[in-house]
């Protein structure tokens, strides 16, 4: 946590040295952009919720919020978010490798950093993919998807 967040997790950390148990990634993606900027106190609302449209709303409430210095760790936190959910979850990682080496998008149409910005059928009716959004999600998705299939291969050598 201490690589994500930027610096070493302070005594003061809601829960700096104890095991935290995450409900879902949107809560580990709020809890480690409000541990960022040492926001202690966003960090123990977000982990006291387990609605994750009430955990994206406390996380835009961080203090101290910098947005490039958070937009440079982002995806790499919600790719150890997604590789910790799908690594242990036998089920989630079988469907997750199960997609092969097919291209992973969020067709969420208000959506263009962690989206493609359109909807599904939207998109399908797109000539190219040249406008649609950043997609993060879909990439975070597919490096976690080649990070666990390579493990699985170490396993077997």
């Amino acid at each position: 946590m201490s690589r994500l967040v930027g610096h070493a997790i302070d005594e003061d950390d809601p829960h700096g040295w104890q095991p935290i148990h995450f409900t879902c990634t949107e809560q580990f993606m709020m809890y480690c952009k409000a541990g960022r900027f040492r926001d202690t106190e966003t960090q123990r609302r977000i982990l006291a919720t387990h609605d994750p449209k009430e955990q994206k709303r406390l996380g835009r409430l961080t203090r101290g919020l910098e947005a490039a210095s958070w937009d440079a760790i982002k995806s790499d936190v919600v790719v150890a978010g997604n590789l910790a959910k799908f690594g242990q979850n036998p089920h989630l990682k079988s469907i997750l490798l199960a997609t092969g080496d097919r291209l992973l998008a969020e067709a969420a149409s208000q959506d263009r950093v962690w989206g493609i910005g359109f909807t599904a059928d939207e998109a399908a009716r797109l000539p190219s993919r040249e406008r649609w959004g950043e997609n993060r999600l879909g990439k975070a998705l597919m490096e976690v998807r080649t990070r666990l299939r390579r493990e699985e291969e170490d396993a077997v050598d």
